[in-house]
């Protein structure tokens, strides 16, 4: 082979090198490992493949728990939306030692007992791939309170005092973003406070002027216990009410049952059956509309 030849074989072949590099890296690059959805999205529970609930089509099931305050007017709407899909209403009371439910648990009720797990805020950043909220059935608000009857509106709340909120909450967020938002001479204190009752307790307490709460969870107290009735609520003013949905969780394979249950709770909240419920109650929400 002559020079010239050689060298034009070389630069044929280098001419190739990108083509066949690309080629190469398409052909014998490592698969990354996806990660299982189903597996990895989904909480743990032992033999999880392996539980079902008995198919019953004329039956509704629906998990209420009786650590939410809230429960009674959650079993009184499921079964409202039994009765409004011709089911029978099943309640299943869910017990258990631990003061409030992990989600773990929840999606084993969910795998075991009930199509619906009752009394769920339908919160912004929604939930887990596995799970699927239906349509609000009510809307209840965080609720300013005190025991001070000179305290009328949260403007009248001076700067400086102090708001003991329930740590974490979307209402406390919205606080603190609008608080952070003055001039710091106007500011008032936040303490945040671990709980719903915590919070209301130090206002009777007297170690802070005001608190905010859930408006449910005050309903719930003042039916439990008289100390909490001298606690009223007051005007958000300058804020806006922070108000949120509350409905049920479901496993998110469901879509059927989904999809009429939220046909029949749209028509329970047009035809005043929802609110009629939360009258009879006395509880401070609305039908979502």
């Amino acid at each position: 082979m002559t020079k010239t030849n050689l060298a034009s074989h070389l630069a044929s072949a280098v001419s190739k090198l990108p083509r066949i590099a690309a080629l190469l890296l398409v052909c014998c690059a490592p698969v990354a490992a996806q990660p299982e959805p189903e597996f990895f999205d989904r909480p743990y529970v032992y033999g999880q493949w392996e539980i079902g609930r008995k198919t019953d089509e004329s039956k509704l099931r629906y998990c209420v728990d009786p650590r939410d305050g809230e429960w009674q007017v959650a079993a009184a709407i499921g079964e409202a939306i039994a009765n409004a899909l011709l089911l029978e209403p099943v309640e299943i009371v869910v017990e258990s030692d631990f003061e409030t439910e992990d989600i773990t648990r929840v999606y084993r009720h969910l795998l075991e007992q009930c199509s619906l797990y009752m009394g769920f805020k339908l919160l912004p950043e929604g939930y887990d791939p596995w799970s699927m909220p239906t349509r609000g059935f009510y809307d209840a608000k965080y609720a300013f309170v005190t025991d001070d009857p000179n305290i009328k509106s949260l403007q009248d709340l001076a700067p400086k005092q102090i708001i003991g909120a329930a740590l974490g909450t979307t209402g406390h967020v919205r606080l603190a973003n609008y608080n952070n938002a003055q001039a710091s001479e106007r500011r008032w204190r936040i303490f945040p406070i671990g709980t719903n009752p915590l919070a209301l307790d130090a206002v009777l307490s007297g170690s802070v002027d005001v608190a905010l709460v859930w408006e449910p969870s005050l309903w719930a107290l003042q039916h439990a216990d008289d100390k909490y009735k001298a606690l009223s609520v007051l005007s958000s003013a300058p804020l806006p009410e922070t108000s949120l949905p509350v409905g049920a969780l479901m496993l998110s394979n469901e879509t059927f049952l989904r999809n009429s249950i939220d046909e029949a709770v749209a028509a329970l909240v047009t035809d005043g059956t929802i609110d009629a419920i939360l009258a009879e109650f006395n509880f401070p929400g609305q039908g979502s509309r």
